[in-house]
């Protein structure tokens, strides 16, 4: 299918250098991913952050990491929210990644839930091939596998496609483009379905992206993508969600125009609880005539309900008064003698601290469940990264949960682990306190 794309080539490459490490810069872009149109001013700035998954393994490693602006500007063409600056994405995705999966419970039983939908509800047939990119450790693909379904795997981190691999997994270690696209096409034939679990979000240049998934799908197949809503980002306060490995904040009208202007449209949308408030959106080929499904309409409507910088300047407003609060709070915690520690060394714990302005000399330790990244610090914080065995050989009194997405998950977890009752602090979409007991249920 030829592409009917009516936009100028995107423009990432420009000419302020505004950081670097080695020979990577992040540089800051004019063309909108999606659809090429121009970006309008920051509307929500985060400040100079390092890149969040990238933990150190050493204090020496940790001096002087490299930081790069964390902007977010809104296409005035399209309103897709981006960030305004671009980092190569193999400054994210690499043989040292740390995220995996499989380290939670929810992510798992929400896989096996998707799964159980795509023989009856999206009449994929057996031997019809389904490929998901930003596969991870293969999480999403073994519950496809438990339901007899091919699958395909595209991971661009060396060692998480290892680890999908050695589970059983077909996993390409590449980055899904236009050249990966056509090798899975000669070898395995087109695609069924292609699935992106928080993947689009992860995409420098949206366009291509879809485009080569358009191209690889069979004539009758379908994309079936998930992500946070941006909606949710801005009404939630859920401002961790930005970090430099999220190069887009999604919504439904830009990707509705980018899919009629190309031969595709958006069919279906389910809410899904993930992320803090997630949308599964089904775009299958179409033509004019395709009518608009209600539910697209009506998430279109809420979206322009926020459209624009207002919402996100005002999210940055809200955000100043939250980190004087949070700050005082620690400050008090400190003051009373009270250890604090962290549980869950995600993303959103890197941007959280360094949003925060928080060290070591604040929080002791953070632990998490994941061994890639016990024994590293979380950037810019110099936090060290301990096994959850941790809140026992040195108990804290406090415990902030950087993972709120899965706070009651973690929350039982904690139960399980601690010797004495201690404070934990779920931080967003507001600060709140619960007081934990060991065993408890509430």
């Amino acid at each position: 299918m030829k592409e009917q794309r009516l936009e100028a080539p995107l423009q990432f490459f420009m000419d302020r250098s505004v950081g670097e490490t080695g020979n990577h810069e992040a540089q800051a872009i004019t063309g909108c991913r999606l659809c090429g149109g121009p970006l309008g001013s920051v509307a929500l700035s985060l400040g100079d952050q390092p890149i969040s998954n990238r933990l150190p393994r050493t204090r020496e490693e940790a001096h002087g990491l490299p930081r790069y602006p964390l902007d977010v500007a809104i296409c005035q063409n399209c309103g897709l929210a981006q960030l305004a600056h671009h980092l190569d994405a193999d400054q994210h995705f690499h043989d040292d990644y740390t995220y995996l999966a499989s380290a939670s419970s929810t992510w798992h039983d929400h896989c096996a839930r998707y799964a159980e939908r795509f023989a009856d509800d999206y009449h994929v047939k057996p031997g019809e091939l389904i490929v998901e990119v930003g596969s991870n450790d293969g999480a999403m693909l073994k519950a496809l596998q438990a339901h007899d379904h091919r699958v395909l795997g595209v991971e661009p981190a060396g060692n998480i496609a290892d680890i999908a691999n050695q589970a059983g997994v077909p996993t390409i270690n590449a980055f899904f483009n236009a050249e990966t696209a056509a090798a899975i096409m000669a070898k395995h034939g087109p695609a069924k379905c292609i699935i992106g679990n928080k993947a689009l979000a992860h995409v420098p240049d949206t366009h291509d992206f879809l485009i080569a998934a358009r191209d690889l799908l069979a004539e009758d197949g379908f994309f079936s993508f998930e992500f946070p809503h941006y909606v949710n980002i801005l009404e939630k306060r859920y401002f961790d969600t930005v970090y430099h490995e999220h190069y887009t904040y999604l919504g439904v009208d830009p990707l509705e125009a980018w899919a009629r202007r190309n031969g595709m449209a958006i069919v279906d949308i389910e809410h899904q609880p993930t992320q803090g408030g997630s949308l599964r959106v089904l775009i299958r080929r179409a033509n004019r005539e395709t009518p608009t499904p209600q539910i697209v309409t009506k998430i279109i409507a809420e979206e322009q309900a926020v459209g624009g910088n207002e919402a996100w300047i005002a999210l940055g407003d809200w955000l100043q008064t939250w980190r004087e609060e949070f700050r005082a709070m620690i400050a008090a915690q400190r003051a009373a003698g009270r250890k604090v520690a962290g549980y869950a060394a995600a993303s959103k714990a890197t941007v959280l601290l360094n949003t925060l302005g928080l060290t070591n000399g604040d929080v002791g330790y953070c632990c998490d469940a994941s061994p890639i990244k016990q024994g590293r610090l979380i950037p810019g914080a110099d936090i060290d990264i301990r096994p959850p065995e941790a809140l026992k050989s040195d108990p804290p009194d406090v415990i902030i949960v950087f993972a709120w997405n899965i706070f009651d998950e973690i929350a039982n977890v904690l139960r399980s682990i601690i010797e004495k009752p201690v404070d934990v602090i779920c931080p967003l979409p507001e600060i709140k306190i619960l007081r934990l007991a060991p065993g408890s249920s509430q």
